[in-house]
């Protein structure tokens, strides 16, 4: 029997308690540097992601976006699903997908391109694609949310998957929240 006692306990208890309270501290410590790797990870991964947008998206892509965004501006009296450019050709959104439509090319590899990492965007730090694509990724889903509400819907093909569906599902979840962030402006209204 041991005569050493701290609070009447015997000095194995004492060690069994040091080693528990080691434990726990060990354990904290642990569990912090896992989140912190997980966060880490997440930010790496989203800059990959950014990286890989921006070696696939073109300047002539973010210059047709331009073009149709002016062109589609309802202020200067352009009907919603409307494009009017300045040489006076007109086109509309039901069409600009088609083979020689407005979008047809520089768009529809843009939309392809969010529609192929939006499963994967929720477990990136959104808040940073969203600065950086913000404004072409919202004015590309109105146009999408126009094609899927104004032509999929009336004729049955609601069903049908389209090249925008996986984008549409994913902009349907987030938009609303997503309107309030701060976006990187590639062009303004004129």
């Amino acid at each position: 029997m041991s005569s050493f006692s701290i609070l009447g306990m015997s000095q194995e208890d004492f060690r069994n308690w040091i080693i528990l309270i080691l434990a726990i501290i060990g354990a904290i410590i642990t569990i912090q540097t896992y989140i912190k790797s997980l966060e880490q990870s997440k930010l790496e991964n989203t800059f990959k992601t950014l990286d890989f947008l921006r070696r696939h998206i073109t300047e002539n892509e973010k210059l047709k976006f331009i073009q149709l965004f002016h062109a589609n501006n309802e202020l200067s009296g352009v009907k919603y699903n409307e494009f009017r450019f300045e040489y006076g050709q007109t086109d509309t959104i039901e069409t600009m997908f088609s083979e020689g439509g407005c979008g047809n090319g520089e768009i529809h590899n843009m939309i392809e391109l969010f529609s192929l990492i939006c499963p994967t965007l929720e477990t990136l730090e959104i808040n940073i694609i969203w600065y950086e694509y913000g404004q072409i990724m919202s004015k590309i889903y109105h146009w999408t949310k126009y094609l899927e509400d104004e032509v999929d819907e009336p004729f049955n093909q609601a069903n049908k998957k389209s090249f925008y569906s996986d984008f549409n599902a994913f902009m349907d979840k987030h938009y609303e929240k997503m309107l309030a962030k701060p976006i990187k402006y590639y062009t303004y209204l004129e």
